[in-house]
């Protein structure tokens, strides 16, 4: 496996916010922002783009399930975990 695949990060984004089971008033939605989520994974892609970080690695195929795609600008601090998987 690539060398950049084994490297481990926390991405601290931003979550976009919806609603369906309760009704809000202009007011009340005023009131909420998005989310601070953090999530911890290996990093797959990291470009100008998007961060894309992988779960469970499956044999030595390379598949991951699950991953994530975060959009960059949602992302506000990416923490390197480790250098390299042990």
């Amino acid at each position: 496996m690539d060398k950049e695949k084994e490297i481990f990060v926390k991405v601290d984004w931003l979550d976009a916010q919806s609603g369906f089971s309760t009704p809000l008033t202009i007011e009340e939605l005023e009131e909420h922002g998005p989310t601070i989520t953090s999530s911890v994974g290996r990093l797959l892609v990291n470009d100008k783009e998007k961060i894309v970080l992988g779960f469970m690695i499956f044999g030595d195929e390379g598949y991951f399930k699950p991953w994530q795609l975060i959009p960059k600008g949602m992302v506000r601090k990416i923490t390197y975990l480790e250098e390299k998987l042990k």
